[in-house]
């Protein structure tokens, strides 16, 4: 930190004179134009003023000497990091399992297109304007999306119905999606306070909203494994046995769930309680039902006993969730 003291000439304005190393880096001298911006909190931000919009980022990619998978995450590494243009270039012709390497990836990633290639070269761009979506918007999405995850799979368990346990599998993918458009969108606006000031969010802000991603992005990796449990069922066996119980306790689930998010987006933490007491109680409450029924059922009893374990993590990332939020006037000085 430098501080620097606010001097006054003339009448009455007021000036400040900027750090020497900072102005040489940026090739900052008499007559150069600075655009000051102010930020939430009143923070003044201060950078060097070009006079034009900055273009797309480009990145060259060269696959000599890569592997399939690594130019795969090199893909998924440029498309967090905001790169809104990535050119695959090979000296020699690109084999088919690299260009299908780089089709499966640009179909995983939201707004991603190919939009030129040839036997050499694959250019990739990314269409989703950023300031276009808002991150409260992708991450309400992707909690209903979790929320009729679980939901769902616990209807197949139910049912032994491997049909619907497939589209809670399949339906993964479009969540996935979502969370690496969403860490883009975050890590845009963490270098670009414009960005950031436009989505009500300050880079702290940005962080959380990078954990409570990630944390659904963990419901529906558990929702899938749910799902998975009704492929371990004998043929044509089901847990309608205890059917009632379970879907009970799911219900309690998904009160948890759209509380805490609730909680979260609107900066409510009044239910903060809510989520960890009342609603984990009547949820815990449903889930020994569920549990004590799963005793008469045999050897499905240990197919229950993952389930029942798996809806509890669910419980605790949800309440992560809720542990997000910042209490009323606690704020970052």
């Amino acid at each position: 930190m430098k501080l620097r003291k606010v001097q006054e000439v003339g009448k009455g304005t007021l000036v400040v004179s900027l750090p020497k190393s900072w102005a040489k880096k940026y090739g900052v001298r008499k007559g150069t134009l600075l655009a000051i911006r102010e930020a939430r909190g009143g923070q003044l931000i201060i950078s060097p003023f070009s006079g034009a919009e900055e273009g797309p980022s480009e990145l060259l990619v060269s696959c000599d000497s890569r592997s399939p998978e690594q130019v795969r995450w090199t893909i998924i590494g440029a498309y967090l990091l905001g790169y809104d243009v990535i050119e695959l270039r090979a000296r020699m012709r690109m084999s088919s399992e690299m260009k299908a390497a780089i089709r499966d990836v640009v179909r995983s990633l939201a707004g991603l297109e190919i939009v030129g290639e040839d036997l050499q070269r694959v250019l990739i761009s990314c269409l989703v304007d950023p300031t276009a979506i808002m991150p409260t918007t992708l991450l309400a999405r992707k909690n209903a999306i979790t929320m009729s995850m679980h939901a769902d799979a616990t209807a197949a368990l139910v049912a032994g119905d491997k049909g619907l346990a497939s589209m809670v599998i399949d339906r993964d993918e479009e969540v996935d999606r979502l969370y690496f458009l969403t860490v883009r969108l975050l890590r845009t606006a963490i270098r670009d306070l414009r960005l950031a000031e436009k989505f009500g969010l300050s880079p702290v802000d940005c962080l959380d909203y990078r954990m409570a991603a990630k944390l659904v992005e963990s419901i529906g990796d558990h929702a899938v494994d749910i799902a998975k449990l009704v492929f371990k069922l004998p043929e044509g066996s089901s847990l309608k046995g205890i059917g009632q119980e379970l879907q009970e306790a799911d219900l309690r689930l998904k009160e948890i769930q759209g509380t805490a998010m609730r909680a979260f987006l609107a900066r409510k933490p009044e239910l903060i309680d809510r989520v960890k007491g009342d609603l984990y109680a009547s949820f815990s409450d449903a889930l020994s039902k569920v549990e004590e029924g799963a005793r008469g059922l045999g050897g499905l009893s240990h197919v229950v006993l993952s389930a029942t374990s798996l809806m509890d993590e669910i419980a605790k990332c949800c309440i992560d969730i809720a542990d997000l939020v910042i209490p009323t006037g606690v704020e970052l000085g």
